[in-house]
């Protein structure tokens, strides 16, 4: 992840210019740390495979995860709210891979429709959570499908979550595996950063960096 430096810093005084050795460890063990608290406390990226979140996120999109939000989730603090798009590990999935086993995978990324003690289910493809049909502009004009799903209620300090991508076979999600332990969530995917254009379907291309829609 690239970093500003301050080149008066950065400058070495003529003897030492060059030299390797303890000074030179000692520079790179510095980088390294900052780097890793970077990506540990302040953000890091994730890739979107799939389509199961259009059209909110496309296949071979970059997100960007502030990681404050997930420490404050680990610490206790009701942080994941309606509308946020999170990654996670999804109940029952095992690691299938030596990089799964070390990233803590293998993640999933869908949207948070319902939280703990919420009721929620689908009525020919609408959301409706206590009741009240839910609004879901993120979703545009795709269509909703017309599954229905029986009332269920959100366990405590549990979410319900949906992929955007509400087709047949669109997505697998709560509706498979149930309500997800908000221990589970890896992060907010909260900005698309990469690529900065995309293809819109006609031959063109659409600016494709900003926000992920939340509402």
């Amino acid at each position: 992840m690239p970093t500003e430096h301050d080149s008066r810093a950065a400058e070495v005084p003529g003897p030492e210019r060059g030299r390797s050795g303890p000074s030179a460890l000692r520079r790179w063990t510095e980088t390294l740390v900052v780097a890793l608290l970077v990506v540990t406390f302040g953000a890091t990226t994730v890739g979107i495979e799939g389509s199961s979140m259009q059209p909110s996120l496309h296949d071979g999109d970059r997100a960007l995860v502030p990681r404050y939000e997930t420490w404050l989730g680990r610490f206790g603090a009701d942080t994941w709210t309606r509308g946020d798009v999170i990654y996670f590990r999804a109940p029952g999935d095992a690691p299938r891979s030596i990089v799964e086993r070390l990233t803590g995978g293998p993640f999933l990324i869908k949207r948070v429709v319902a939280r703990g003690g919420d009721v929620v289910e689908l009525r020919a493809g609408r959301l409706v959570v206590n009741g009240v049909v839910a609004p879901e502009g993120y979703l545009g004009t795709s269509p909703l499908g017309t599954m229905d799903m029986a009332p269920t209620r959100v366990p405590e300090r549990h979410i319900f979550v949906l992929g955007d991508n509400r087709a047949p076979l669109g997505s697998r999600d709560s509706r498979a595996f149930g309500a997800v332990p908000s221990t589970s969530v890896g992060g907010r995917a909260a900005w698309v950063v990469w690529p900065p254009l995309r293809r819109d379907g006609s031959g063109g291309y659409v600016w494709n960096v900003g926000p992920v829609a939340a509402h």
